[in-house]
């Protein structure tokens, strides 16, 4: 399955426009063309940030943040984090298991994200959580 790109996975191929109205949905209409496997942090927080293809990619990003909680893409330390606690709530009540492991993963590192983050970012995070 990581061989496979978001848009194979997904049976929905868009179609390339003359022009791209902005930057980043020309970079999501890019990223959705590579390998799972081969996105790069910064990728994957940027379709997750943007609810595409979060049901393939939730699992990459929760193992990425067990390893390393405060995973840092192309913007500040704990982005990636920040983008997967941003998911709609819809996403996390029909996938309770990854809610579940989500929910443990912060839990298991609340001291790391208080100190590195902040308490505001915490309570943030937490009470999507709840």
């Amino acid at each position: 399955m990581e061989t496979k790109s978001i848009e194979q996975l997904e049976k929905d191929i868009w179609k390339n426009p003359s022009e791209f109205p902005t930057d980043l949905v020309e970079k999501c209409h890019r990223y959705r063309k590579i390998g799972i496997a081969e996105l790069t942090n910064e990728q994957i927080r940027l379709l997750i940030s943007q609810n595409i293809g979060i049901e393939y990619l939730i699992g990459i990003a929760l193992e990425k943040l067990e390893r390393n909680i405060l995973t840092e893409c192309d913007f500040y330390e704990g982005d990636l984090l920040i983008a997967v606690s941003s998911l709609p709530t819809e996403f996390w009540n029909e996938n309770q298991t990854e809610f579940l492991k989500f929910k443990n993963i912060v839990e298991q590192n609340s001291v790391i994200i208080k100190t590195e983050l902040g308490e505001k970012k915490f309570d943030r995070i937490n009470e999507k959580l709840t």
